[in-house]
Parts: C-alpha cells; sequence; structure tokens
C-alpha cells in the first residue's frame, strides 16, 4: 500500500498509525526460528513483578497465592495464542522455585524437593503448581475447540479457508508454509482429539473404523477393525426411513461387545448434523 493510502485511510476513520510493527497487544507479530528471544519480554515481566514486590514480607502461604494468581498468569495471554519453547516454560518454572524456596533477597534457600513435585494436585498432598507446558498446550486446544465450534468467527473462516478449505479441522495437515498462530494451534490437536466424540445425527461425516463417535467405547472407537466398513460412514448402519439402527447388519457384522455399545446410541426422529462434544 502506498504512503499516500495509508494516510487517507488512518485520517478518514480517526486511526493512529504505528511506526513500530514487532508487536501487537504485547505478542510478535512475526515468529523467526529464535522463539526465546521473540517471548523474552514475558521472562523479564514475571521477573520484574518479583522485583517490584521484593520488599514485601510475604508467607509462604502468600507467595502460594501470588505464584498462582499473579506470576503463572502473566503468560497466559501469549500462552493461549502460540506453542512457547519447553525451554523457555522450564525457565519461568524455575524462577518460581527460587522465589517459593528464597527466605530473603540475599539468600536463596534451600530447594527441599524438585517444582516437578510441587505441580501435583493438593489431592495428592503437593502443591498444585501448574505445569506451564501442558497448561499452554491446553490452552492452545482451547483455540482448537473454538475452531470448531466457532466457525462463523472472522479469525476461524481465515484459518479454515488457508488451511483445511474442505475438510474437518481434526483432519487438518500440519503443511510447510503455515504460520507460528497454525503450527500452535495444530500441536494441540492431538490432545483435543483424545477427549471428542462424534454425537450421531445424518452420519454422513463419521467414518466407522477411523472416527471416534461410539460413547462407551475405549476412546470412543469401535474396539474392532471391519475391513467390510472400510471408509464407508456410520449412515450405512441407519434406516433412512425409519431412523433406527439396522439392528441385524450390526449384530453380523461387529464384535458382541461393539455391537451392544452402537445399538444403545439413541438416533433422533429428525436428523441434524453430526456435532462433537
Amino acid at each position: 500500500m502506498v504512503e499516500g493510502d495509508k494516510t487517507a485511510i488512518s485520517t478518514e476513520m480517526g486511526l493512529k498509525r504505528s511506526t513500530n510493527m514487532e508487536k501487537y497487544l504485547g505478542l510478535p507479530n512475526m515468529v523467526g526460528r529464535r522463539k526465546k528471544e521473540s517471548f523474552q519480554n514475558l521472562k523479564d515481566r514475571i521477573k520484574l513483578k518479583i522485583e517490584n514486590w521484593s520488599t514485601r514480607f510475604l508467607s509462604q502461604g502468600g507467595k502460594e497465592v501470588f505464584i498462582k494468581s499473579v506470576l503463572q498468569a502473566i503468560p497466559t495471554y501469549a500462552m493461549a495464542c502460540f506453542l512457547l519453547p519447553k525451554s523457555l516454560c522450564e525457565e519461568f518454572e524455575n524462577i518460581f522455585a527460587r522465589y517459593w524456596w528464597q527466605k530473603s533477597k540475599k539468600s536463596k534457600g534451600i530447594h527441599w524437593c524438585k517444582w516437578k513435585a510441587m505441580r501435583s494436585s493438593k489431592e495428592e498432598g503437593k502443591m498444585g503448581y501448574r505445569d506451564m507446558a501442558q497448561f499452554n498446550i491446553s490452552l492452545l486446544a482451547k483455540q482448537g475447540w473454538r475452531i470448531i465450534n466457532n466457525q462463523d468467527a472472522l479469525v476461524m473462516q481465515v484459518l479454515k479457508a488457508k488451511y483445511f478449505p474442505n475438510d474437518h479441522f481434526l483432519n487438518a495437515r500440519l503443511g510447510n508454509s503455515g504460520s507460528y498462530v497454525w503450527k500452535s494451534i495444530w500441536a494441540a490437536k492431538a490432545l483435543l482429539a483424545k477427549g471428542l466424540c462424534w454425537r450421531v445425527g445424518t452420519s454422513s461425516n463419521i467414518l466407522i473404523n477411523e472416527d471416534a463417535w461410539v460413547p462407551e467405547a475405549v476412546n470412543f472407537r469401535l474396539s474392532t477393525v471391519n475391513n467390510s466398513m472400510r471408509n464407508l460412514k456410520v449412515n450405512e448402519l441407519i434406516d433412512c426411513n425409519t431412523r433406527l439402527w439396522k439392528r441385524e447388519l450390526i449384530n453380523n457384522t461387529f464384535t458382541e461387545e461393539d455391537a451392544a455399545r452402537i445399538l444403545k446410541i439413541l438416533l433422533a426422529r429428525t436428523p441434524h448434523e453430526d456435532f462433537l462434544i
């Protein structure tokens, strides 16, 4: 865009022009090979927050609240958009550990156990601190869930048009030229898929052998692969007139356990689109 057009648009819309395009809302616009350097400001912000509070005496209970409510929250927004390097997440946790064990600004204190043990839940007798790398993946999996359920959102339409125009998000491939945002969300796809199950509607989108659609089965999938049903959709097992399962076909095709699980799935009288739950 030429300079004159930029000036005209910014003047007409009353917008300020930015002279620094490196960051937007505190996040890098471009993430290169040196990813740790791109997110170095997150570590700096955590250290600064600790420095500002170092003159205040906090009990161990107060430190616990401070770490969980303040320090661990600082990188949350960035983690919801980008997959941070694991080494950077470990550095976050090292900072938390030093702050937790230190007795004063000049005393490092003794680390009586590894921070990894502190991350276990309180039900297990530990402190319940976050595993920052796993928390990062969980936030990105949530973005994947939004792609599946909020397809009318502009950002979701852009991602779909570019990376999986004719397929479902769960079947999308990484590709070689994807943005770092897409690579980050894609990295959490496997975790998301583990907990998803198709709710049978028209069944025209659900593959019998490959997809997760049997609620009572392990991983929501059939226990055995039936070669005669390879590449066939679940609607092949439903009578389109009565909206009932083809009981005889199912009993003759699948194992007794799989057949019983399939026949337990309730079918709506009025077919609806298949959706993930």
